[in-house]
């Protein structure tokens, strides 16, 4: 029987949720998400944009863009003719 490396594995890691915040609900989302699993996973329709919020400001997700998320993240959303600051 082989031994196993030290340390988690990568299998795991890309399965592995952190609890974030979408539009004031808490939602488990994977740790690197696109805005469009973020929305699925919150339950808002698509045709809708995803914003991250920072304490930095505002900032728009485009489709496809995979980010990193941490624990209490925060996301809403917004019709897609809204421009993020």
């Amino acid at each position: 029987m082989g031994r196993r490396p030290l340390g988690r594995d990568p299998s795991q890691m890309e399965a592995s949720m952190a609890a974030c915040i979408v539009n004031g609900r808490r939602v488990d989302i994977p740790n690197a998400a696109t805005p469009e699993e973020v929305a699925s996973a919150a339950g808002i329709r698509p045709g809708r944009r995803i914003i991250r919020q920072t304490r930095e400001g505002n900032y728009p997700m485009n489709p496809g863009e995979r980010v990193t998320v941490g624990e209490a993240d925060k996301f809403v959303d917004a019709p897609q003719r809204v421009k993020g600051s």
